[in-house]
């Protein structure tokens, strides 16, 4: 399995590892069931670390703008036909509905976590541990 920058999309040894979410998941199984898929393990270079934390950031600032508006469309659709005497299951579900479907568009922003410590690290601990295991 290669290692392969998220940023830049170059094989490395090293760098910081990216931590499968469900939407790396989900994308992994798709692409599995399409026979598509490379399974390259995803991780940052050194390198590409500044523009994967703005990318990161602009993700978790527009995730909350659509948690925001979905928030509202909820509230347009449920309380205010409250307000106006009337309750309406219907109205209720199509709040939630479009509030999941406005809050779901997010995931077109959608950059992943980073592990803070490099990967290249992460292996020289275990093969230590395997070598005093072994004394």
């Amino acid at each position: 399995m290669a290692r392969v920058c998220i940023v830049c999309q170059k094989e490395t040894k090293g760098g910081y590892k990216v931590e499968d979410d469900l939407v790396i998941n989900t994308i992994r199984k798709i692409k599995q069931g399409l026979k598509i898929a490379k399974n390259n393990e995803l991780v940052v270079m050194e390198e590409c670390l500044e523009e994967h934390k703005k990318k990161r950031e602009r993700y978790e600032k527009n995730l909350a703008i659509h948690v925001v508006i979905g928030g509202i469309l909820f509230v347009i659709f449920t309380i205010l036909p409250l307000l106006s005497g009337k309750f309406s299951i219907q109205g209720l579900l199509m709040g939630l509905v479009f509030a999941v479907l406005f809050i779901g568009l997010s995931v077109f922003y959608h950059w992943p976590r980073a592990q803070l410590e490099p990967q290249k690290k992460e292996k020289e601990g275990t093969e230590k541990k395997a070598k005093k295991k072994g004394k």
